[in-house]
């Protein structure tokens, strides 16, 4: 046994089993003071018998309020072995007999505030005992009913005391259990809560970003390149009105495709707060563009549930930013834009007969002049989503852009696999 058991690990009475044990103190104080008054007990034995047993109850009274009587294994020792004395002198002064009752909670009280194994060892002390005073003072016991049923009621009083304190431990063991549980439940909504709220910032910067690169990379073009063309025909008016009616057409050309662009994001603004469908979107995009002479042929294959409206959306700005380019350089008449949903991933292809263009030039550019061919905003939307792009092109012969999604963000494999290893 240590004897310097920490404070933490030990068990203090429950206060209802402290209510239990201090009743049955009273009612063996009542009893035996009765038992002492009827039977005509010399007085000094009454009178010592109820002073001791009220020194027990101010002991278990003590026991449990006090801070010092759970410091550490050496004073709860020292409290049980004074109930023990105590309640030895209890029974050496008891006229009535009654103050065998009080045996049975001494290794009630070592379940608490020691340890299982001492409270059977003490159990099997005192019935051994119990049974050593029937063989010293209880001639041929074995055959005596009185003595066999005041054994028996011994042994069941020693069964029921360390069964009740068994359920009391597990009951508190369980409440403890339960209070950590709530506890620890607060502490991760807590956190729950502020991841929620860090997501929600992140995914506001995030579009907040996203609409400064359009602002700056579509709208921000298209008014320097109307403002230089406005100084122009401000420059050329007298002296070449031919050339600026011509630049007066371009600015002219230029203002209806930056209100296209306009109406592509306030429509993506609108699509964001609903439910999400992609082939509603990409027909409302398709839509739009041929009103600037674009021939678009779509086609949309397979069933978007199952995907997240994460990996719609970034289909769907795939496909955005590729018309745009392809309205803003291919020079292109007619466009096919095909849309593949998979059980595993989803894919985009758009090709145009268009200019095309050398893709060497864009191995040789930084990766942040790629926005000049309208791919940088495409890989960035792709790669929260663990998507991918390829490019095609060649010069006359058009360009051909492929996107490709998987139906599950790569962060949700991740979690799902740590889940499984934890669960295994």
């Amino acid at each position: 046994m240590k004897l310097a058991e920490p404070a933490s690990q030990l068990k203090p009475l429950p206060k209802l089993v402290l209510w239990v044990v201090s009743l049955l103190y009273m009612g063996v104080l009542v009893t035996g003071v009765y038992y002492s008054a009827v039977a005509s007990v010399v007085w000094w034995r009454t009178i010592t018998f109820a002073g001791l047993m009220l020194i027990l109850l101010a002991l278990e009274q003590w026991a449990q309020r006090s801070p010092a009587a759970q410091t550490t294994s050496y004073v709860t020792i020292s409290l049980l072995g004074a109930r023990i004395v105590l309640i030895e002198a209890v029974a050496a002064v008891d006229a009535s007999g009654l103050s065998r009752a009080l045996y049975p909670l001494i290794p009630f009280v070592a379940y608490f505030s020691l340890s299982k194994r001492v409270s059977y060892g003490l159990a099997l002390l005192y019935l051994g005992t119990f049974v050593a005073k029937l063989f010293l003072f209880v001639p041929s016991w074995y055959t005596n009913k009185e003595a066999l049923s005041e054994l028996f009621m011994f042994f069941i009083g020693l069964v029921f005391a360390i069964s009740m304190a068994s359920v009391a431990c597990e009951a508190e063991a369980n409440r403890r259990r339960a209070e950590q549980f709530l506890g620890d439940l607060a502490v991760s909504h807590q956190k729950l809560k502020a991841y929620a709220e860090q997501a929600a910032e992140l995914a506001t910067a995030q579009e907040r970003n996203r609409l400064a690169r359009d602002i700056h990379d579509g709208l921000g073009h298209y008014l320097v390149a109307i403002n230089v063309l406005l100084e122009k025909i401000i420059a050329f008016r007298q002296r070449n009105p031919k050339e600026a009616e011509t630049a007066a057409l371009d600015a002219r050309r230029l203002t209806r495709e930056a209100l296209q662009d306009v109406r592509q994001s306030v429509g993506a603004l609108r699509l964001s707060g609903e439910v999400f469908s992609l082939a509603t979107a990409l027909s409302e995009l398709v839509k739009n563009a041929e009103r600037e002479g674009l021939a678009i042929r779509l086609q949309i294959t397979g069933d978007e549930t199952g995907f997240s409206k994460t990996v719609l959306q970034a289909l769907y700005r795939a496909a955005q930013e590729a018309l745009t380019n392809v309205q803003k350089h291919a020079g292109a008449s007619n466009v096919s834009l095909c849309v593949l949903l998979h059980e595993h991933e989803a894919s985009l292809a758009i090709s145009d007969d268009g200019e095309g263009f050398d893709t060497s030039l864009l191995d040789r550019l930084p990766a942040d002049r790629n926005d000049r061919f309208g791919l940088q905003g495409i890989r960035e939307r792709l790669g929260v989503v663990g998507g991918v792009l390829k490019v095609e092109s060649q010069l006359a012969q058009g360009t051909r852009l492929w996107v490709s999604i998987p139906r599950r963000l790569p962060e949700a494999d991740h979690f799902e696999r740590a889940g499984r290893s934890n669960a295994g």
